[in-house]
């Protein structure tokens, strides 16, 4: 039987926006029979991957608009002063602390293997010591996930079985297409969520996050007269922030990179980016960057309602892949 598998970007607090379209999907009656994730979308795939329902969606969902978790995404300014302190005293690889993070995918994924989920699912890193990204299909569930989701200089690298330190999959293949294609067989779909306020899978004339759209943006409809979309920039100061926002430029670069080429497979669909959802009026405002978590109700409710509309026009044959 063809197969559905779905790949995950990473995106920090925007995320949420992609846990929404999960929860769309699979309320529409689309379920992944495989997930590939990376960073953000690395813990939604193992949140999702150990018992792949509706419900789990809904409850993945529910967790990111919870602003009781909001804590773990964005710490606070404390515990960044004192990681902050420690890095420079030379005590850590990293500014923050990535207990919390561990403690709750230790509460919220039910596995101490990726192998052991209830369906495959693959975690993209990077490896610092061999300069490459690494797909994990197997490995403890805990160090994977943390480093999948350590951007350098803010988490420390893990060390993960093969002796080596890994960091954030997102400085080579943030969304990890290529060995989703890889594992797919000839007749088997593979659905998109790159959920970036600057997509890397995004396609002149089809997205609306790039100039010249020709009509939908990525199937949803965009009406006349929409202003342009400007990817939205961090404007907090100070030496880190300018290092993360270098860091962001190059990973992006690295990253179409990295998808460009697999994006005419004809397997291969992309659903509605947050900027398609924000032209098409399903989300009232842009969050200020992957840090801002003011706006997850937002963007779980936008989530939510793009992969309907695109999985509505989907069937009706209105979308097709797109074509770089």
């Amino acid at each position: 039987m063809p197969r559905t598998h779905v790949v995950l970007g990473g995106g920090g607090a925007l995320g949420a926006y992609q846990a929404g379209a999960l929860l769309g999907l699979a309320e529409g009656g689309v379920l992944p029979d495989a997930l590939h994730g990376c960073s953000a979308g690395a813990l939604n795939a193992a949140f999702l991957a150990a018992r792949p329902t509706a419900a789990r969606a809904a409850d993945l969902a529910a967790w990111w608009a919870d602003p009781g978790t909001h804590g773990v995404l964005v710490p606070p300014w404390r515990a960044r002063l004192t990681g902050l302190a420690a890095a420079v005293a030379g005590r850590s690889d990293g500014i923050l602390d990535a207990r919390p993070l561990r403690a709750l995918v230790a509460a919220q994924v039910p596995a101490h293997d990726l192998s052991e989920l209830g369906v495959p699912l693959t975690v993209t890193t990077t490896c610092l010591d061999c300069a490459d990204a690494v797909h994990h299909a197997t490995g403890p569930v805990a160090d994977v996930l943390a480093a999948s989701c350590a951007l350098p200089g803010l988490f420390p690298p893990v060390v993960l079985p093969d002796g080596h330190a890994h960091v954030d999959g997102g400085v080579l293949a943030g969304v990890p297409l290529a060995p989703a294609l890889a594992a797919a067989g000839p007749d088997d779909r593979v659905l998109v969520l790159d959920c970036g306020l600057a997509p890397v899978t995004a396609v002149g004339g089809a997205c609306a996050a790039l100039p010249g759209l020709r009509g939908d943006g990525c199937g949803l409809p965009v009406p006349v007269g929409t202003p342009a979309y400007v990817a939205p920039v961090e404007s907090s100061r100070g030496a880190l922030d300018v290092v993360l926002r270098a860091f962001t430029v190059a990973r992006a670069a690295a990253n179409r990179a990295s998808t460009l080429p697999g994006l005419d497979d004809p397997r291969v669909s992309v659903l509605p980016h947050v900027a398609d959802a924000w032209a098409a009026g399903l989300l009232p405002a842009l969050p200020r960057g992957p840090r801002d978590v003011t706006r997850t109700p937002d963007l779980v409710r936008a989530g939510r309602a793009a992969a309907a509309a695109w999985l509505r026009a989907d069937r009706r044959g209105a979308v097709v892949p797109l074509q770089p």
